[in-house]
């Protein structure tokens, strides 16, 4: 286990991956830290709260993988791309994920190469999709090829500088906690951290739930109604695409609580995606989950994972207190192939500014506040999307071969 919503990707890569077809045990993933230090610091790219690496498969090709405690097995987004190093196949599989589509075809490969900066990997196991299913580029507007998660954690000690941009993988022997750090218990269930958290909704009503950790995930909390009784959905509610995963689109709603408390931590009016469908009935009955807390939330801290003693390490940065906000225009944007500089609305929120300007799903962006969109960035025009409540949006558009022009003010829905 996006459209882009609160400068988040939609992908909920999470946890919804599921092998359909019986797979043998994995062969032993063999990762080592060069330096003799036993550490190695290195740069990642942050996307809409996401933890973007670079990887170089087989020694030959250098791909960016998003860096996702909730996926148990490494992904390769698309076969097109290990054939490009002659990757051999040993057989092939079904996967299913969250989403319309439940089955896709997929191969297992073993004995790959993929190294970091600083880290050798070898005879590893890898996921291939047969075709591009998740189409990360579409949602990110860069590069992405792979996702990589539990094979990775769980060799090292691995503390993600948000604020700073940098990654520092440390051999468990060498790794000291640092002070001002708090350590959070979690434990590995299916190969995927999980950690409590109890949540105050709005009438006043206090749960206690159990929440992956998915660094994969651009929302802050995400919520499944139908793992407690006890969840309700807030009367005020956005129906929306909360999602995007193998499958598809995810639909659910948009809501807040009165309050998250993590350990010591505090959030108030957290911004909550509601899914009534969002992962296998399996994976939730199996481990007892109740959601997974996400990027937005994630990227609040310096956050140092350590699954070998199974504790979470947790520093807050400047961006702790900042309010947890919703796409302030209501239109969900994707870059379009061959070139990516061209940009489509796919999903318009109904009563939104956008929708009450007259914008429709399939319309292309021309240009955004007199800034044509082959100058503009997918980030770019996500940022605009967030820019405050009263901004004004001049939107250019092109449908069936018209120009339109239209105009909307941002403004906050929930």
């Amino acid at each position: 286990m996006k459209i882009l919503k609160n400068i988040r990707l939609k992908i909920l890569l999470t946890a919804g991956f599921l092998l359909v077809s019986y797979l043998a045990p994995a062969q032993f993933i063999g990762f080592e830290i060069v330096k003799r230090s036993g550490r190695t610091t290195f740069s990642f790219e942050k996307v809409n709260n996401l933890v973007i690496i670079p990887v170089m498969l087989n020694d030959r090709l250098p791909l960016n993988f998003i860096l996702d405690t909730g996926v148990r097995t490494t992904i390769l987004t698309d076969r097109t791309i290990s054939d490009l190093v002659n990757i051999s196949y040993d057989r092939a599989v079904t996967i299913a994920g969250a989403g319309h589509i439940r089955e896709l075809n997929a191969y297992l490969a073993s004995n790959v190469s993929l190294s970091m900066p600083g880290i050798n990997g070898r005879g590893q196991s890898l996921i291939i999709l047969e075709e591009d299913y998740l189409e990360l580029r579409n949602h990110l507007g860069i590069d992405v090829h792979g996702i990589i998660g539990y094979e990775f954690f769980n060799h090292f000690v691995v503390m993600i500088d948000y604020d700073r941009n940098l990654i520092t993988v440390y051999d468990p022997e060498v790794f000291r906690p640092r002070r001002r750090h708090t350590a959070i218990p979690f434990e590995i269930d299916q190969a995927r951290p999980y950690i409590s958290a109890a949540i105050t909704q709005h009438n006043g009503t206090v749960i206690d739930t159990k929440l992956l950790l998915d660094s994969g995930a651009s929302h802050g909390v995400l919520l499944e109604t139908d793992t407690d009784p006890g969840i309700f959905l807030p009367d005020e509610r956005l129906k929306t695409v909360i999602g995007w995963g193998l499958g598809g689109e995810l639909s659910g709603y948009l809501g807040r609580i009165k309050n998250l408390h993590l350990d010591k931590f505090e959030f108030k009016n957290v911004l909550v995606s509601f899914a009534e469908d969002y992962s296998t009935k399996e994976i939730s009955r199996l481990t007892g989950r109740n959601g997974s807390i996400g990027g937005d939330l994630l990227s609040r801290f310096t956050v140092t994972f350590d699954y070998n003693a199974g504790m979470l390490y947790l520093r807050k940065n400047r961006t702790f207190r900042y309010p947890f906000e919703f796409n302030l225009g209501g239109i969900d944007v994707v870059a379009i192939a061959p070139d990516y500089a061209s940009f489509r609305i796919v999903n318009v929120t109904k009563n939104s500014p956008a929708w009450e300007a007259g914008i429709q799903v399939g319309d292309m962006i021309l240009s955004m506040n007199g800034k044509p969109s082959s100058n503009m960035t997918l980030s770019e025009i996500n940022t605009m999307l967030r820019t405050g409540p009263g901004s004004r949006i001049n939107i250019e558009l092109i449908r069936n071969n018209e120009v339109i022009k239209t105009s909307f003010r941002l403004k906050r829905m929930i």
